[in-house]
């Protein structure tokens, strides 16, 4: 998601909640329509470019990354992350590491 980035003024921004119940449902009713559209036409779907913006709480953020992964992988899709190491990385440039719990979002169950 990108509350919080760029398409955003920052000044503007008080409150960022990530991954809130009603993101969840949100997404799990877009990607239940992806699913069947691609059952249908017998279509892969890859999903590109999911993460959550540094601006939010890193706790939103890794179960905002954690969700949206597992309820890909559930419906056979295969998936990228945006991106490795600037806004929304999960790699630190800076601090030459990784963000470990963005990490294990990605590659754990």
């Amino acid at each position: 998601t990108e509350r919080g980035g760029m398409s955003i003024d920052p000044e503007e921004v008080r409150e960022i909640i990530v991954a809130s119940r009603h993101d969840l449902r949100h997404l799990n009713k877009a990607l239940n329509e992806a699913a069947k559209w691609s059952e249908q036409n017998n279509r892969p779907i890859f999903l590109g470019e999911f993460g959550a913006y540094s601006k939010g709480d890193m706790d939103s953020r890794i179960r905002w990354t954690s969700f949206v992964r597992q309820e890909a992988e559930k419906r056979g899709f295969s998936w990228a992350y945006w991106e490795f190491g600037a806004g929304f990385g999960v790699y630190d440039r800076e601090k030459k590491q990784w963000n470990t719990g963005l990490l294990e979002a990605l590659v754990n169950d």
